[in-house]
């Protein structure tokens, strides 16, 4: 009897030491993941250039937590490009410490983007991580000008029969003699033609262009694509002359990059960016802007000259 009351003990110890250390696990891993993250914007649809602002939290995290590594988001990724990082706010509460950042950023490319899952480390090991967001891009909104003319999607064209193999043979060489003789032609002229230089001119002189260009009333005229044309030209061949790059060769998105951060705040940049994509759209998606953007465009060129002016006085006076 005493043996079996023995065994019995025995049994009812280890039982225990067990419960206990279940208890102690599952006591671990609830204070060690009780902590939350989240990640939200405010809005899920901007117009080509808006700013949107992607707030990251995490709350309920003991004191004793320590962030081994913060979220990693480079200033470009998938379509996003972020504007401006506001500081991390550390917010004690009761024993429990709550993060919260705030990013300001934007996209130049229409389209359905995500920002993805972000990771965050805590105590060299445990990791939480974010949910992905989708954001929708839109162009530059169209909808409501007068004779708008939207893109037509690529017809598909049904593949006729094979030609004769020596019919085929003949027709490629012909396309390759005529291609080499464009080639050798496109290379030769090149050669011809001089670097074009760029102009120098004061700031009284630019706005003077852009005043002559305005009283010619090419919008009366519906002369949409050479009022755009030459307005952005003058804006470009400005900024050239002011922040000594060359962007005469370069495409819209290539101009972007280069005078990006440098044409003074971010409403003043993201007003000219549309201008330059509405500007795109007149020429290439041949659609006609109404009176009052006209007006638009001629005051936020005249704005983007004076504030790049602006600019390079103050790069000019720091270099001193």
């Amino acid at each position: 009897m005493r043996i079996v009351n023995s065994q019995w003990s025995i049994v009812n110890s280890r039982l225990l030491k067990i419960i206990l250390l279940i208890f102690t696990i599952h006591f671990s891993l609830f204070t060690s993941f009780s902590q939350k993250i989240s990640a939200t914007v405010d809005r899920d649809k901007i117009l080509l250039g808006e700013p949107i602002t992607l707030q990251i939290k995490i709350s309920d995290a003991e004191a004793s937590t320590q962030i081994n590594q913060w979220f990693n988001l480079p200033d470009s990724f998938n379509h996003f490009e972020i504007l401006q990082r506001l500081p991390i706010d550390t917010i004690t509460i009761e024993g429990s410490v709550s993060y919260l950042q705030k990013i300001i950023l934007t996209s130049f490319d229409s389209g359905y983007w995500k920002i993805p899952s972000l990771t965050i480390t805590f105590n060299s090991t445990q990791k939480i991580i974010t949910d992905s967001i989708a954001i929708t891009v839109l162009p530059v909104d169209v909808s409501n000008l007068k004779d708008y003319h939207d893109i037509k999607e690529i017809i598909e064209v049904k593949k006729e029969a094979d030609w004769l193999f020596i019919g085929e043979i003949a027709a490629a060489a012909i396309i390759s003699a005529i291609l080499l003789y464009l080639i050798i032609q496109y290379f030769r002229k090149r050669e011809k033609v001089p670097k074009q230089k760029i102009r120098s001119f004061s700031i009284d002189d630019i706005l003077k262009e852009i005043e002559k260009l305005q009283q010619k009333e090419l919008e009366e005229l519906n002369q949409y694509k050479l009022l755009f044309t030459d307005l952005i030209n003058i804006c470009r061949e400005f900024s050239d002359e002011q922040l000594n790059i060359h962007s005469y060769d370069k495409t819209t998105d290539e101009y972007i990059l280069l005078v990006k951060n440098k044409i003074g705040s971010e409403p003043m940049q993201v007003k000219y960016f549309q201008l330059l994509r509405l500007s795109d759209a007149v020429k290439f998606a041949k659609y006609i802007p109404s009176k009052d953007e006209c007006q638009d465009a001629f005051i936020t060129a005249k704005t983007f000259v004076q504030t790049i002016y602006q600019y390079t006085i103050k790069q000019n006076k720091n270099a001193e």
